[in-house]
């Protein structure tokens, strides 16, 4: 394996950082949780982040900080397989229009996994929170850890083997079982 810097990789694949901060805001929307700003992308660290209004109930902030993975999944996975089969059963590697969509639909995967910052915001608002009945800390413990291993498996492509998976495998699983 061979080592990017994590700005690198941002900026190869800054369509799924758009998408992640989008459905972080779209899920602050239908929550009905203020927004104070947006940074949809920039060359820094972070390289996007929502700000928004401090979250007392615990299903708001649960699903502001796990959006992204279902919206990132399900728009990375529609849009990568509109081209997959192409690629996969015909083998056509050269269509402009298939590969930039296999590469538009692998970049959002890519960005599907909620932050370490997210994961901290979840802990914080509901482990740490005494108000928050025990089973919901129950519930919540689990999507804390696997946020957290996410990003530690970042560090071996384990966002690039998920955008593969869901982009790629699954597809031609699909196309094997036609």
């Amino acid at each position: 394996m061979f080592f990017l810097p994590g700005i690198l990789i941002a900026i190869l694949t800054f369509p799924g950082v758009i998408v992640h901060e989008a459905a972080h805001q779209l899920f602050c929307r239908l929550t009905r949780t203020p927004v104070f700003e947006v940074c949809y992308f920039r060359f820094g660290n972070p390289v996007g982040y929502v700000v928004h209004e401090k979250v007392e109930r615990p299903w708001k902030i649960f699903l502001i900080c796990m959006g992204p993975f279902l919206v990132n999944t399900v728009l990375g996975g529609i849009i990568v397989f509109s081209s997959a089969i192409d690629v996969i059963e015909f083998q056509n590697y050269t269509n402009p229009i298939s590969l930039f969509l296999v590469w538009l639909g692998a970049s959002i995967l890519m960005h599907s996994f909620p932050s370490t910052g997210d994961a901290k915001n979840l802990f914080e608002a509901v482990v740490l929170n005494k108000a928050v009945a025990l089973w919901k800390k129950v519930v919540v413990m689990p999507f804390v850890g696997l946020i957290y291993a996410g990003a530690f498996g970042s560090i071996f492509w384990l966002d690039a083997l998920y955008a593969l998976a869901v982009g790629m495998l699954l597809p031609n699983l699909l196309v094997q079982l036609l």
